[in-house]
């Protein structure tokens, strides 16, 4: 067997994978609930699939300070928060159904726009987030990724 069909035979990667799916049906879950808020949308401009996207940016850039180098422990939670919550609540899938249906419909103004604003408001989310999980690592967590006495 070569490396990469041991994997699948590795107890920590079977926990990975179902803290993935875990995690990806709470995700779905928030999605269709958070699209639901919106309704069918009226407007021009795809402010559920936006808005979901720059507060998933946002949560990613929190869940990455918070677990990454935090030791064989925190692979399984960076699994669950990642890829699996966070990456089943956004979707690029949805930007480009909205980009096409904007080019289709000669919204090119739009579509230029939402592209724009999707970078830049994802990527301002995401340094936000990055920020705010350095400050709690800070706050409330020892360089060894223990809790500090008192603390949450």
């Amino acid at each position: 067997m070569t490396a990469n069909q041991n994997l699948f035979l590795r107890p920590e990667s079977w926990l990975t994978g179902l803290a993935i799916a875990l995690g990806g049906a709470i995700g779905a879950l928030l999605r269709f609930l958070w699209l639901q808020q919106f309704g069918s949308e009226s407007s021009l401009f795809p402010w559920a699939v936006f808005s979901e996207n720059v507060l998933g940016a946002f949560l990613l850039g929190i869940a990455v300070a918070l677990f990454v180098g935090r030791g064989k422990n925190s692979a399984a939670m960076r699994a669950f928060f990642g890829t699996g919550v966070i990456g089943s609540f956004t979707t690029f899938s949805g930007i480009t159904i909205d980009l096409a249906s904007g080019g289709q419909s000669g919204h090119f103004f739009l579509m230029f726009l939402y592209i724009f604003l999707s970078i830049t408001a994802g990527l301002t989310s995401a340094f936000a987030g990055l920020s705010l999980g350095r400050y709690m690592n800070r706050r409330w967590f020892i360089s060894d990724g223990t809790n500090r006495e008192g603390d949450v």
